[in-house]
């Protein structure tokens, strides 16, 4: 008797690690296998195209779905792992540039301040007043650079991987709370949204990751009108709404659904209503804890909503309006500079109140646009026209899922998804989609959005004459492992920089002596920090760390800066470029070199040459470096 109960609980407590293992396994296979060679091709379709990749994602994501325990959710796992893996592989073997990388590999603007302050945290060094907006994320990509040894393209890995597991664990919740078509497609959306930021270290990867935590916690939680569930997923919402600012509107909304879910005889339940109120506000102080522990303490969380607030005062415009009206605001230091936009906009608006009214309707104009700033702009190919029939069927799958929250909703999962929807909507006037490409700043709240016409596809299966093609509910065991790698996420996400920031030793420097007009520098000098471009007669495939010439001439053209264009289309092969930052002075170093001049082996560089002189603002602020000599120090 004690052998067959223990048996059947060790494999249960084994199962998740086992999954979690062959997930790993079926990840690092797809992101970084050259064999067999047809797996190249395979990935780069993931990552870009859109018709196959969207049929593949539909059809196994369902299949598996449908599969009965044990199997569906080590199946799942599995097929998560290979889609993550080969979306992050694409990048990596085609080279791409892309708004936020270099050549598959290399930050860019945003993404490169984010990258560069995070290696500063191992060398000592706190947050920048740019990254102390979001510590959170920077403080994470700085404690698995430190795991990796510095190793960029290892770190993004981790995280790409992060937000795999928690997409698939949204994917389980929704189908045990919608079914399999509705897990299906709300794993799709969010998929196509998150894509074009793996292998980057933009904030929007861990802002998607917590964010489908949070819903996945929101579906178990109101399908079974658990308290403890809800307040969890309320917590992580708002720590993924600190991680990526975004729609704010929901969390105040939320806290009084949960008030009005657990009320009794009256409207509200005011003891629930407070504690969705405290657990709101640790999201909040676990976010300033962390600014505390390794940012600057003049850093301004949530600084540029004073651009975008200026932008919607003035009738609609972009963030970085306030900067052609007022440009001397740009050599203010970052909390001086906020505090003057935060006053200027607000002179604006009691001049011209209704500038405010006009920016807010386009906003939401916007939204339902034919644009890339609409609500699924994500969701398609490159042609605008031609991805307008499906945002149609979007749209229309959202009113039937609309109808349907309205029609049933003292039911809590459908109270819930419309007080979040609505939360959204109210929120868009101040985050702006017109600032962010294919709804970027809504990186939190993305698999919300998701949820809606997954939810509409979910009621209309119920007209199939044919029950088995129904989408229902599925009352089944709960999808393990959620809250304990939840928990272990939180906790590594507050602990591991502060303890890369406490344990960092600052490396001993010696700076070169250099000849007169070269300046000296000093970089740290990792694998998997650099791309090497390679002349057009050396046959071999293309993939990261090697790409040839042409591919790269043709791809940075796809960054939105023409200024950073012309520079580096003037680099010549062989040659090895590679963003740091001068460990002396703390300055960005971007490194355009010759490769034979770069060592054979690892360590800090010393480096003789010359910034790229000019007195453009707009291309000094990329610290381009050609060096003369380079050697490594002893």
């Amino acid at each position: 008797m004690i052998k067959t109960n223990i048996q059947p609980n060790l494999g249960k407590i084994l199962r998740i690690p086992l999954a979690f293992l062959v997930m790993a396994a079926t990840f690092i296979f797809s992101a970084y296998s050259h064999v067999p060679v047809e797996i190249r091709s395979l990935s780069v379709t993931i990552r870009y195209s859109f018709v196959s990749t969207s049929i593949c994602i539909l059809l196994l994501t369902y299949l598996v779905l449908r599969l009965p325990e044990p199997w569906r959710l080590p199946a799942s796992f599995t097929l998560g792992g290979a889609l993550f893996g080969l979306a992050l592989g694409g990048l990596w073997a085609s080279g791409q540039s892309e708004p936020y990388v270099v050549s598959g590999l290399i930050p860019y603007n945003d993404a490169a301040t984010y990258y560069v302050d995070a290696s500063r945290l191992l060398d000592g060094s706190v947050l920048s007043d740019i990254s102390s907006r979001r510590p959170i994320s920077i403080g994470l990509l700085g404690a698995l650079l430190g795991i990796t040894g510095r190793n960029l393209q290892n770190a993004t890995a981790i995280l790409v991987f992060l937000e795999a597991v928690a997409c698939l664990y949204l994917m389980l919740e929704v189908r045990q709370a919608k079914g399999a078509f509705a897990g299906s497609i709300t794993f799709w959306i969010v998929f196509l949204f998150a894509r074009r930021f793996m292998g980057t270290t933009m904030t929007e990867t861990l802002g998607v990751a917590l964010g489908a935590l949070a819903l996945a916690f929101f579906c178990r939680g109101s399908f079974r009108k658990s308290l403890p569930f809800i307040l969890l997923g309320l917590f992580v919402l708002t720590t993924a709404l600190n991680v990526r600012a975004g729609a704010f509107f929901i969390l105040p909304l939320l806290v009084l659904w949960v008030g009005w879910l657990f009320r009794g005889k009256g409207w509200l339940a005011w003891k629930p209503t407070l504690l969705a109120a405290l657990v709101v506000a640790a999201g909040f102080g676990l976010n300033s804890l962390v600014l505390r522990l390794i940012g600057n303490p003049e850093g301004l969380l949530f600084g540029n909503f004073a651009e975008s607030l200026y932008g919607l005062a003035s009738g609609g415009e972009r963030w970085s309006y306030v900067y052609t009206q007022y440009s001397e605001t740009l050599s203010l230091p970052d909390k001086e500079r906020m505090q003057q936009i935060y006053q200027l906009s607000f002179d604006l608006i009691r001049q011209n109140p209704m500038g405010l009214v006009r920016g807010i309707l386009h906003q939401w104009e916007l939204l339902f646009s034919d644009t890339w700033f609409s609500v699924y702009a994500y969701v398609g190919g490159e042609d605008v026209a031609a991805n307008r029939p499906l945002h149609l069927v979007l749209y229309a799958l959202c009113l039937t899922a609309l109808v349907q929250l309205v029609r049933k909703w003292k039911t809590p999962f459908y109270s819930f998804l419309l007080i979040a929807t609505v939360g959204i909507f109210l929120s868009v006037p101040f985050v702006p989609p017109g600032d962010a490409h294919k709804m970027r700043a809504f990186a939190a709240t993305i698999p919300i959005m998701a949820l809606l016409p997954a939810v509409g596809v979910s009621e209309l299966s119920h007209l199939f004459p044919w029950k088995p093609a129904r989408d229902l509910p599925v009352e089944e065991r709960l999808p393990a492992g959620l809250t304990g790698y939840t928990t272990l996420l939180l906790l590594f996400i507050v602990i591991a920089p502060y303890v890369a920031l406490k344990t960092a030793v600052p490396p001993v420097i010696k700076p070169p002596v250099c000849p007169a007009g070269e300046t000296a520098v000093t970089m740290h000098y990792n694998a998997g920090t650099s791309v090497r471009l390679i002349r057009e007669s050396v046959l071999q495939l293309d993939w990261l760390p090697e790409f040839h010439y042409g591919r790269y001439k043709i791809f940075i053209h796809n960054l939105p800066n023409d200024e950073a264009i012309n520079i580096l289309s003037q680099v010549e092969p062989p040659a090895t470029l590679m963003l740091g930052y001068d460990i002396t002075t703390g300055k960005r170093v971007w490194l355009l070199s010759p490769t034979d001049l770069m060592p054979g082996d690892y360590g800090i560089l010393q480096i003789c040459g010359k910034y790229y002189e000019t007195d453009d603002p707009d291309i000094k602020r990329y610290w381009f470096f050609y060096p003369q000599e380079i050697k490594l120090q002893p």
